[in-house]
């Protein structure tokens, strides 16, 4: 019997200490906007202040940061509010045409980045363009 064969390319594993971020942050990859903050203050974070996001201050700074951003979202048990509500659209009074493609171009620390956290690159493209 012939065993499987292998890619050579290695997908990183999450970080256990990140799964278990994510778990309690429930918010975390169902409210949209929430989620591409969190990934724009993880980049500040380690990018720009240097903190080590294997570290409790990394986590720490980050939920920190998260309710600065979002101090609506949160009730006093520190759970996000309102999730479950329901969200009107309403459409514009005018129409606008969009012509052309746009198209997102990552860099090499931006793709590392979505690779680390696990996150699709197209994802990753949609916070990135906005």
């Amino acid at each position: 019997m012939q065993q499987p064969v292998q890619n050579n390319v290695a997908t990183p594993k999450p970080d256990p200490r990140a799964e278990a971020w994510a778990e309690k942050n429930e918010w975390f990859g169902k409210d949209e906007t929430m989620t591409y903050a969190s990934f724009g203050i993880h980049k500040k974070l380690v990018e720009q202040e240097g903190y080590d996001p294997t570290s409790d201050e990394y986590y720490d700074e980050v939920d920190k940061r998260i309710r600065t951003e979002f101090p609506h979202k949160f009730n006093d048990g520190g759970e996000v509010q309102g999730s479950n509500k329901p969200v009107q659209t309403v459409a514009s009074a005018t129409r606008t045409s969009r012509t052309g493609r746009k198209t997102v171009r990552l860099t090499p620390s931006q793709v590392a980045i979505a690779k680390k956290l696990g996150v699709p690159l197209e994802e990753y493209a949609k916070y990135v363009k906005e």
